[in-house]
């Protein structure tokens, strides 16, 4: 008894860590898509925002409430981590489809759908097997079981051939670069999370509950979670988005280097030069005389073509262009 409450002292202690170092994470993220403000650190920041507030009801849910509460306020509290999880994986995929350029391959909105769809059917059947009037519940035969078993099977299958589609796609676009590595490490982690969704699953539904809280305490987000934490905050140090001003501005110089080296057209060395003195989205535009739209794909293809992702990282790599072996 003394032994199964230290346990438990333990698994608080460290999801109660991993969540505070990730509330220190996301508020970096909210600087950084403040201050960058595009595509990726957007993606950045619905990613990690959604894994954060996921664990935080998880854990008000599974530890903090427990077995204590039952009905309406564990039904809601359930409902929301459900629906919690399937925007991380949304997300989690999306910050995949951002980062790898395939958006035009694999469609965001069809998953956003799916999404929705198998959360309303899948609360709809908890509803029906009892889990607003208890904390949890089993299904142990007769037909719902089956139907419980596809509708969750279906989901989870569904992910991982996403996950797998991304690693093919990123496998044939990219050679090796920095942005293959990232996005394969990213895409394989997602396939092996699904995995282990697949089994918890199967402990929550259809096996004894008995040991559920040891199943619940070894998820792999956990330890994901701590490490994306520390690389978001090193990432925080590198690009150390708060001191970026006027001194750092490189020289138009160093952007021809930049253009010449990445083959960027006219119009875009144009906004690479007044991205490097600072400038806005609706600066550009007006400086420009063209639309925000326009500066917005003009971006993105210099994105693309120097194989960044944000403009901090397009400055700091046109300050180190004309310095030798770089």
């Amino acid at each position: 008894m003394d032994s199964s409450g230290s346990l438990n002292d333990i698994y608080n202690f460290i999801y109660i860590a991993v969540i505070i170092l990730g509330g220190i994470t996301m508020t970096l993220t909210i600087i950084l898509n403040a201050k960058e403000r595009d595509r990726w650190h957007r993606a950045m920041l619905i990613s990690v925002g959604s894994i954060f507030f996921y664990m935080l009801t998880d854990f008000i849910t599974y530890y903090f409430l427990g077995e204590m509460s039952s009905g309406g306020l564990v039904f809601f509290l359930i409902t929301m981590s459900d629906t919690l999880f399937c925007v991380l994986v949304a997300a989690w995929i999306y910050a995949i489809m951002v980062l790898a350029h395939v958006e035009e391959v694999i469609s965001i909105r069809a998953l956003i759908i799916i999404s929705v769809v198998y959360i309303v059917i899948s609360q709809v059947l908890s509803i029906c097997l009892g889990r607003y009037d208890s904390y949890t519940i089993q299904v142990q035969d007769g037909i719902w079981k089956i139907v419980l078993q596809v509708v969750n099977g279906v989901y989870d299958l569904g992910m991982m051939a996403v996950g797998i589609r991304c690693c093919l796609l990123i496998w044939k676009k990219y050679s090796r670069s920095a942005i293959k590595s990232i996005t394969m490490i990213m895409s394989l982690l997602l396939v092996g999370y699904m995995i282990w969704i697949a089994f918890w699953d199967y402990s929550t539904w259809y096996s004894t509950e008995e040991n559920l809280l040891e199943i619940y305490a070894i998820d792999p987000l956990i330890l994901m979670y701590a490490f994306l934490s520390v690389f978001l905050i090193y990432y925080f140090y590198k690009t150390d988005p708060l001191k970026l001003s006027d001194s750092q501005v490189s020289s138009d110089e160093a952007v021809n280097i930049i253009a010449d080296r990445c083959t960027l057209s006219d119009r875009e060395r144009e906004v690479l030069i007044l991205v490097n003195r600072g400038m806005g989205n609706k600066q550009i535009a007006a400086e420009l005389s063209i639309s925000e739209n326009t500066v917005k794909r003009h971006m993105s293809n210099i994105f693309k073509k120097t194989e960044t992702q944000s403009r901090h990282e397009l400055v700091y790599k046109i300050s180190n262009a004309a310095k030798p072996g770089i």
